[in-house]
């Protein structure tokens, strides 16, 4: 976690992502922009976080342990996404880990400073209200019922995270991710490409037959 002592980054990422939206208070007086190494820690669960984040630059991700020693992993954020708001914010230990995924840019707010702050801030808590329901609505973001077939849930992912009908995304995150074990999911990558829904490449998979996927996802049966 390294400060980046210039205010003009500072405001540029305030307006770029509207962050003043967010409250009545003036956050360019209470905020600083903070850099983030891949890997590095922002919040860790059980512990009460010293900032409230708000993610301008980057990608982090937000997983458990679990009592057998697994790493669950829960989602992916990217900006601009409020962190630490719905357990730091209040004095309680959170229950998820948030670590940089990629290098990182936050706009920080320090609780120990501006907790009483925040809390009395209207708009600000309107805000967070919002964005706890969008979240406990959505799933988070990416909502997989795991009653559901790997089939089903692996085009669902499929679809979420392709972008020009490239699918590149990393096959041990994906497995953790729809609670899988690898062989398993290479498996059921491999019968899509021998029906033709995918198409293997050196580094990433085509999306050759998006009907069948999107069939897939909701629920049909081969």
């Amino acid at each position: 976690m390294k400060k980046i002592k210039d205010t003009s980054q500072l405001e540029k990422f305030i307006e770029i992502h509207c962050l003043q939206l967010y409250m009545s208070t003036d956050i360019a007086s209470i905020a600083n922009l903070y850099r983030f190494d891949k890997g590095e820690t922002l919040i860790t669960e059980g512990t009460i976080s010293k900032y409230l984040y708000f993610l301008v630059d980057g990608t982090v991700m937000v997983f458990s342990n679990a009592s057998d020693n697994r790493t669950i992993l829960i989602d992916y954020a990217q900006p601009v996404v409020p962190l630490g708001e719905a357990s730091s914010l209040w004095g309680l230990s959170p229950n998820n880990n948030v670590q940089a995924f990629t290098d990182c840019l936050c706009v920080c707010i320090s609780l120990e400073d501006y907790q009483e702050a925040l809390q009395n801030d209207v708009v600000f808590l309107k805000n967070i209200c919002q964005t706890l329901s969008l979240r406990l609505n959505s799933g988070i973001n990416l909502a997989i019922s795991l009653t559901e077939s790997v089939e089903s849930r692996l085009s669902k992912f499929i679809l979420t995270y392709e972008k020009n009908g490239i699918f590149s995304f990393q096959l041990t995150i994906c497995a953790t991710i729809l609670n899988v074990s690898y062989r398993h999911l290479l498996r059921t990558i491999t019968n899509f490409c021998a029906e033709d829904i995918l198409v293997k490449k050196k580094k990433h998979y085509l999306i050759n037959n998006y009907s069948m996927l999107q069939q897939l996802a909701d629920g049909y049966k081969k």
